[in-house]
Parts: structure tokens; sequence; C-alpha cells
């Protein structure tokens, strides 16, 4: 298990993520994060799946990418797969593939970490596996050389110029891999780490210039805010929060976070790789509804096929994409080299904030809501569907076409269907992902005579018995004498209304009219009205 990241109490088997009722926080704390109640296990399942088969033979991920245009080209991203092993250990369940990324990592060590940034996320990822060895010792040592020891710079992670690269986020790494290797320079590393956290709350996305005499970030009130930064910084800080000026630092950095989420959830204008870490962190520091709010929009992210509905290769089936424009291209056909790999890179930050996706076999069942009332055939009418935000229901009305449906962040959504012809019943169905079914049923109407039996002579004053058929099953009608409505009622199961109606009036022929729910379901009989 990680020390470092945050794992779900969790095991996937298979396609599915079964989840306990807690989720742990690292090793080195004692604390459990309670899990959402009814969270939904399919979304994190499908991204795992996927996740886990991005690495090639040798164990690493490779990314593809276009330049110049038309000419496609590759390399090995030891870095993302960095990435793609957290997120795998944070779930839980992909046991074999994170063993082989993890193999593969530490065999490329001289091939990748040849900077203080590479030196620290690596070193970071295989100390939080509890990797030990020769090979692992040195790279410490080799991270240990680029923490500067003199002021200003104590403790910041640095490389030689001009090819220094670094970042709060890079230092992140650094002063998570220095306390798990229990360093002398992980107490600088953390002082510096902690500097660059403003007074707003944020952490910036880069350094002050190496010659500032001072390096926090109160010496810098433009300084911008990085959500990606803020977020990876208190990920890799939780099992250090036990210390007081850390937990004022998550704390500070978590309301942060939740003041830039977006309305439907997302962080960063709707962009994946930031939303993913941030609800990640909101999550397992126990801020659940704006996690479960960045998971909804991850979710609605994520190419899912759900019955008949089926746009999406199987081969990207659970990848997250990275925005709206991602899901565009997946649409259009199964994604090339390079869109597959922005969709690895927005899966690798998405995957563990999808436990949290709301929903579950009983609370995650959907609904579709329309009129009980008979209504016209023919007519226009709309299915409201309510369930988990961002899950992918194939809704199909009736014998028409079925389309494919992705609720909103209120999980929410409404379906137009119109009515076939004739009196009948058109049951619209949805099926999710998941297989889970829901149904609602709309009964129409169609224009029809109806039947109206009454005696045909009838004594003025007396009560007449009047039948009226052909209705459908509790329908409602009214029964007219002389132009005002003298009776009123629901048809039996049957079709059949009986009421009784006095003959008041003028002795002659008159009409006894009735009209079912509808305007155009109506009859009528003549009785006469005798002295």
């Amino acid at each position: 298990m990680s020390s470092k990241i945050v794992r779900g109490a969790a095991v996937l088997a298979g396609s599915t993520l079964a989840l306990s009722l807690s989720l742990s926080v690292p090793s080195a704390q004692a604390d459990v994060v309670p899990a959402p109640a009814g969270a939904d296990p399919g979304p994190a399942a499908g991204a795992a799946a996927f996740l886990a088969a991005q690495p090639g033979a040798d164990g690493i991920i490779k990314t593809f990418y276009e330049f110049p245009p038309g000419t496609f080209d590759s390399y090995v991203d030891y870095g993302l797969t960095v990435d793609a092993g957290y997120a795998l250990d944070a779930v839980g369940g992909q046991g074999p593939a994170l063993t082989a990324m993890t193999d593969a990592l530490q065999a490329g060590i001289g091939s990748y970490a040849t900077s203080g940034g590479a030196r620290a996320k690596l070193s970071s990822f295989l100390l939080s596996q509890g990797r030990t060895g020769a090979a692992v010792d040195a790279l410490v040592d080799d991270l240990e050389d680029d923490i500067a020891t003199s002021a200003p710079l104590a403790g910041r992670l640095v490389d030689p110029d001009p090819n220094d690269y670094n970042t709060p986020l890079t230092q992140a790494y650094a002063v998570s891999a220095l306390h798990d290797a229990g360093s002398s320079l992980a107490a600088p590393a953390l002082d510096f780490a902690l500097a660059q956290q403003c007074a707003e709350g944020f952490f910036r996305s880069s350094f002050a210039d190496k010659s500032a005499a001072d390096q926090s970030c109160d010496a810098n009130p433009s300084a911008s805010g990085s959500v990606d930064t803020t977020a990876l910084t208190v990920l890799m800080l939780q099992d250090q929060k036990s210390a007081p000026a850390v937990q004022a630092s998550i704390t500070e950095a978590l309301d942060w976070l939740e003041d830039h989420q977006a309305p439907d959830g997302s962080f960063s204008s709707g962009n994946a790789n930031a939303t993913g870490l941030a609800g990640w962190v909101l999550g397992v520091s126990g801020r659940t509804a704006p996690a479960q709010q960045a998971a909804g929009w991850l979710r609605a992210h994520q190419l899912v096929n759900a019955g008949s509905c089926a746009p999406y290769a199987a081969a990207t089936n659970g990848a997250v994409v990275l925005d709206d424009l991602g899901l565009l291209n997946a649409s259009s056909g199964p994604l090339d080299q390079v869109d597959n790999s922005v969709a690895t890179r927005a899966t690798t930050q998405a995957l563990p904030a999808l436990l949290w996706a709301a929903g579950g076999r009983k609370a995650g069942a959907s609904t579709l809501t329309g009129t009980t009332s008979y209504v016209a055939d023919k007519s226009k009418q709309t299915v409201t569907i309510q369930g988990a935000p961002g899950n992918t229901l194939c809704v199909k009305p009736g014998g028409k076409a079925a389309q494919r449906v992705v609720l909103g962040a209120d999980g929410r959504a409404s379906v137009a269907v119109t009515l076939p012809q004739g009196t009948r019943r058109t049951v619209v169905s949805s099926v999710d992902a998941a297989g889970r079914t829901a149904t609602t049923t709309f009964r129409a109407l169609g224009a029809t005579q109806l039947r109206v039996d009454a005696p045909k002579n009838v004594k003025r004053g007396a009560r007449a018995g009047v039948k009226v058929t052909k209705l459908a099953a509790g329908e409602k009608v009214k029964v007219s004498f002389r132009g005002k409505v003298v009776a009123r009622g629901t048809a039996n199961a049957r079709g059949v209304f009986r009421t009784k109606i006095v003959a008041k009036g003028k002795p002659g022929k008159v009409r006894v009219k009735v009209v079912g729910q509808l305007a155009d379901r109506r009859g009528s009989t003549a009785i006469l009205v005798k002295r």
C-alpha cells in the first residue's frame, strides 16, 4: 500500500470495483475518511481498466504527438507512467499492472532521472511503493544533491542554469521523497514548499528568480494560483499533516480549491487534469460534496457505452477525455494515437477522483418520470430523468431510435417523446453502462366515438340511467343534459361509466352528450322527455 497518496479501500476485480464503507488515508495517519454514501464503483473501475492497458510490453507508457503537422512520433513517457502508477495505486485492484510499471520505472532510473524534478518525482513514487535497494538509495542521494543548502535558496529543488525547470510542483515531489527516505533535508525542503503558498491559500505555479532575497510567495503578490500545483502539493503532504503548520497549510489550500470550483463541478475552465487532482484531494480530505461534484463532471467526460448507445470504440471504454472537445473527437470514431495519449494523461489524474462518483446499485439507479394522466395521441411529452450526476444512459422511447443522454451536474436531464397515433401505452426505458434500467409509461388517448346508452323515453322529473362505453380504464368523463354538466366520474377497469340523470325541463327530445378526458372523445344519444 502506498504510504504517500491516499488509497481508496477498494478492490477492483475485473470490471467491478467494490468499495468498502471507508477510504483509508496514508499509513502515517490513523484517521479514516468516510466514503460517500452509495458511491458508484463503475466509473473508477472503467477508468482503471483503461489505464492499466496503456503501458507497452516494457511496462512504460508512450506518448504520441504530431509535429510537424502530418508527422507522428512518440517518446517513452516515464513521468506519465509515474502518474498512472499513483492513480492505480490509489484505487487498488490493478496489482499486476502496477507491479510491472513500478518494476519498469525502477529499471529506468538511469534513463529518466537526469534532473532534479525527474529524480524527485520518481523517488517519491518508488518509495511510496516500498522499493529499496542500491539503485533507489543512489536516486535519493542524487536528489539530496539537488536541494540547495544556502540562504536564500535553502530547501529549494534546483538544477544548474539555464536548464532549471523546477517549480513548486516538482518541489512537492521532493518533499514527499525526502520525508519517506528520512533525509535530513526533508525539513528545509518542506519549509521551502510551504513558503510557496500565497496568502489566498493557493500554491503558485513557479518559483521566484534565484537572485531574489525573499523566495516566498508573499514577496510576489501578483503570483497566480495553480489548481494542479495546489492539489498535488496537498496530496504529497498527506502523511505529514499531523504537523500543525502542515495541517494549517492544507486547510487553507482546500478552502481555496473549493472557492475556485465551477458550478458544474469542474476546475480550470473545464479541464479533466485539474478537476481530477482537485476532486481527489478534496475527497481524501473529507470534503465529500465538492469531491462528488468534481467526480460528476469527470464522469460526464468519460467514454462509456450504454445499451445500444455505443458511439465509442471498445478499446477506449472507461477513458476520461480532457474536455468537451475531447468528447466530440471521440464520438466521431476511434481515438487516434495522439488523442489516446491526451485521454491517457487525463485519465491518470481523473481516476482517483472518480471514487467519489455518486450512485451505486440502489442510490445510483436512475428514475424516469412522465405525466401519469392520460394525454393526447401524437402529442409531444417530456420525460424527466434523475440519477447520478454525469451518468450516461441510453434512452429508448417506445419503438423509436434510442438516444444517448448524459445527466447534468444536478443529476437531471430531459427527453422529448412524440407519442404514436391511437389509444395505447408507450413505454420509455433507459439503461446505463452498469446495466441498471428504469421505465416510465405514457397513456395516450386517440380520437373516438363513445357509445352512450340511455332509455328512449323518460317521464319528466324521473331518473334515467346512462351508460357510457368505449372509454379507457380510469378515463375521466362528464355527462351533459340540456347544455349543463349533470354528472362527472371515472370509467371502471373495463372502460365503462354509469350514472343517473334527472329528466328536467320541457317535454320533448333532448340529447345526452358525453365527453371523455379529451375533447375529441365524445358521444351522445337522444331521449324523449314525456309529461
